[in-house]
């Protein structure tokens, strides 16, 4: 999949591929204009059980507010029916390429290791 538009969303590039789907950058131009990004399941991947899981994803983490987990704007199918989910773009590198990069002792892992912890814990049911 190579596509120039997804739903109202203007693709700008492809991010990353994996085993899952694709991860592209795109453009928001309205009802407000901003970066996003969107994961689009691969074809293939459509089983019940896989779509049930990325619904019950993308619903738990619309819930979510926390400043290490990016925020969920939208969703829906492409015009092939695979489904998408439109979040927040975070400019960066993966996690293991900073650490790697930045060749950061022990402690310093540990603390980056201690805040994904306190995004993967985080409780949508409290509001936090």
């Amino acid at each position: 999949m190579n596509p120039d538009q997804i739903g109202p969303y203007r693709i700008v590039r492809l991010i990353a591929q994996g085993g899952m789907g694709e991860v592209y950058e795109a453009r928001q131009a309205a009802p407000v204009e901003r970066r996003v990004a969107i994961k689009v399941i691969r074809s293939g991947m459509d089983t019940e059980a896989v779509l049930a899981r990325f619904s019950a994803e993308r619903q738990a983490l619309a819930m979510m507010s926390h400043s290490h987990i990016a925020a969920i704007y939208d969703g829906g199918a492409t015009s092939e029916g695979r489904p998408y989910v439109v979040m927040e773009y975070v400019a960066g590198v993966p996690l293991t390429e900073y650490v790697d990069g930045h060749q950061l002792d022990l402690g310093a892992r540990l603390d980056l290791f201690l805040q994904v912890c306190s995004a993967v814990s985080h409780d949508p049911q409290h509001g936090c």
